[in-house]
């Protein structure tokens, strides 16, 4: 396969920026390639057809000198045969499909001129080419194409008009004019301008309305194959809390002697199963609220909830997820806060999380911050962080489900990347707005905004 060679230039930017505009810079794609095609063949259909109706106009005197109608039909006929070699064999592909479509505007202003001028009844093919070029191509050949035609016309028109090109005769100059013959030949090149785009257009909204039925049953099948795997994921992860919660009763169980005295090690082993075992019901409950959002099964429960309690609560199980970091955590409340009616469970695992993450990407002697502050309305609450910061290219995307800014899978952070959209959809159902502004380096603040009645 040969690659596509761009004409010479002095400026490949230039050249690049105008084949963009004009729309040049998709013909050499791969997906282009059945519209070149199906601009061929209406190429060699046109020629064709206009060939016929030469023979007949000079067969029957319509038309007193016919050579330049062949001439114009032999250039169409060659630009076409280039553009078509250009097609098969992958080269020069953009250059000689631009020379094909100049080439299709120089020959239909030629049959203008030679029929009339500006008195010319065959102006109507101008059209045809606009057509077909809008229903096979994209929008700049198109408009690049119907400016060529304006401008072409307008040159004829203006030259014809000063006299540097002589007046021709149309086809048609009197009444007495009009013979079966001429009339036969009109109707013949109106069958060209209008059957011709009726039937791509035809066969284009065909292909339409199959392609939307096609993608209306897929879209059908998508909802209801999301709707099953919402309801699945909420029921298996509702089932896989009632082992863990066991395994967390027995540890606490045997860590209070319950079976019996334990030593030192065996104690130290216990901790570590139920950090292990709460921090993967952490991650169940996470995933139990994107499963239950995306099956419209989130309920929320509203009371009266006194923020300055959450924030310690919250902060105080932040200092647990510290360990034996060198990691400043703490809480910094600004003056009285006023109580707020929300979901307390919910408002605290918005919290947790943005205090997890905080606390995970934050490096030894760091300081992570929960503030909470009375506004007009309501409360602000701010997580921030000192820690390695978010990319600004990543910002719009932190919280998708499963999105993570280095998902790489030896990256230095774990996680499955559903904490922060956890945050967003919980915030969602709240009415909670959430704000973040980030620095790479510098850390990152989460933003929260709870209105009295939130």
């Amino acid at each position: 396969m040969s690659p596509e060679v761009s004409p010479p230039s002095t400026n490949g930017g230039a050249w690049a920026r105008l084949a963009h505009v004009v729309g040049l810079d998709e013909v050499p794609t791969e997906e282009f390639r059945p519209k070149l095609l199906g601009g061929l063949l209406t190429g060699y259909t046109t020629a064709l057809l206009l060939f016929v109706l030469v023979g007949f106009a000079d067969a029957f005197d319509v038309i007193p000198n016919t050579d330049w109608a062949y001439a114009l039909i032999a250039t169409k006929l060659t630009t076409n045969t280039l553009a078509a070699i250009a097609w098969r064999t992958r080269t020069l592909v953009t250059p000689l499909s631009a020379l094909n479509i100049a080439a299709d505007v120089l020959v239909m202003t030629g049959t203008v001129y030679f029929t009339g001028g500006v008195m010319s009844p065959l102006v109507a093919i101008y059209f045809v080419e606009v057509a077909v070029m809008a229903l096979l191509t994209n929008v700049g050949l198109t408009l690049t194409t119907t400016v060529g035609c304006f401008v072409f016309y307008a040159a004829m028109a203006i030259l014809t008009a000063r006299g540097v090109f002589p007046q021709t005769a149309p086809l048609v100059g009197s009444p007495d004019a009009i013979t079966p013959a001429t009339v036969a030949l009109m109707i013949g090149f109106v069958g060209i301008v209008t059957i011709g785009p009726a039937a791509y257009v035809a066969i284009i909204v065909d292909r339409l309305r199959r392609n939307e039925r096609a993608l209306a049953r897929r879209a059908q099948e998508l909802v209801e194959a999301g709707r099953a795997k919402s309801e699945f994921t909420a029921n298996i992860t509702h089932e896989l809390r009632t082992p863990l919660h066991g395994i967390l009763g027995l540890g606490e169980l045997l860590n209070d002697g319950i079976y019996g005295p334990t030593t030192d090690k065996q104690r130290d082993a216990i901790q570590n199963i139920r950090q292990s075992a709460g921090s993967l019901l952490e991650l169940i409950d996470s995933l139990l609220v994107v499963a239950r959002a995306e099956a419209l099964r989130l309920e929320v429960s509203r009371a009266p909830v006194d923020i300055g309690e959450v924030i310690a609560a919250v902060v105080a199980t932040g200092k647990m997820l510290v360990g034996s970091r060198e990691l400043d955590v703490r809480a910094d409340i600004h003056g009285e806060l006023p109580s707020v009616s929300t979901d307390r469970k919910k408002l605290v695992q918005i919290l947790v999380n943005l205090l997890a993450n905080a606390i995970k990407f934050t490096p030894d002697e760091g300081r992570v911050r929960v503030e909470a502050r009375a506004e007009e309305g309501g409360v602000r609450i701010a997580v921030t962080d000192t820690g390695r910061g978010i990319p600004k290219e990543a910002l719009a995307r932190i919280f998708e489900p499963y999105f993570q800014v280095d998902g790489s899978p030896v990256r230095e952070h774990g996680g499955a990347g559903i904490g922060l959209s956890v945050v967003r959809t919980l915030a969602e159902v709240l009415a909670i707005s959430v704000e973040v502004k980030s620095e790479p380096g510098r850390g990152s603040t989460f933003t929260l905004f709870l209105p009295r009645e939130s």
